[in-house]
């Protein structure tokens, strides 16, 4: 994922945020932060399908969307490598 050019709405921002703040919660497991992530994003998809639906183009916003939760799981997928680094060279 090319991190240089990444467009995010507002609300694509405060959902990855919200979804940082998940996983930086250690006493979450990764089944479950997994969901959570899922829950912020899925949640305004169906709104933004909704307004689709409508004939109101939410394009941009579905992209913004999807490129957040694609970053939010590649965050959750690291950390969750080196926390498994980490226990095993304790």
């Amino acid at each position: 994922m090319d991190t240089r050019t990444i467009e995010l709405t507002d609300l694509a921002r405060g959902l990855l945020r919200a979804s940082l703040a998940d996983i930086a919660n250690t006493t979450l497991s990764a089944g479950e932060i997994a969901n959570r992530i899922d829950g912020h994003f899925d949640r305004h998809l169906v709104k933004v399908a909704n307004n689709e639906k409508a004939g109101e183009s939410g394009k941009g916003q579905r992209e913004a969307l999807e490129t957040a939760r694609a970053l939010a799981r590649e965050v959750l997928r690291i950390s969750r490598i080196e926390a498994n680094v980490s226990a095993k060279a304790a």
